[in-house]
């Protein structure tokens, strides 16, 4: 089973809460789901669905991107910490912890080609 139809369920929600820039991807067997949608409520809508597919979150062959409107993503470059991308773009780092949980599971480790989720300024 291709991953695209095995995550259906998660870009089928992904369409019905207005994700805009929707871009679904396979590379090296990961399924790579990115976007912007309108609100914070369909953000997590989009995540519901992807944890009721897998609650205890063990699979590993699925990155899930997807930001608020007004929220900017970043491609993380070599020699990018969290400290240094948050300065950059005006945010704390805590606010730039909170927004990539789900992509960055240790904030010490980030890697080049990495897509970070930029929350708005407060």
């Amino acid at each position: 089973m291709a991953l695209a139809d095995k995550y259906q369920p998660v870009v089928d929600a992904a369409n019905s809460h207005g994700v805009s820039d929707l871009n679904v991807q396979e590379q090296g067997g990961v399924l790579y789901i990115t976007g912007s949608v309108p609100s914070e409520a369909d953000k997590q809508a989009v995540w519901d669905a992807r944890t009721a597919m897998d609650p205890d979150m063990r699979e590993s062959d699925l990155v899930l991107t997807i930001g608020v409107s007004g929220e900017s993503l970043y491609v993380v470059k070599s020699g990018d910490n969290m400290t240094h991308i948050a300065r950059d773009n005006g945010v704390s780092l805590q606010a730039l912890e909170d927004a990539n949980k789900d992509v960055v599971k240790n904030p010490d480790r980030i890697f080049p080609g990495q897509k970070l989720v930029i929350p708005k300024a407060s």
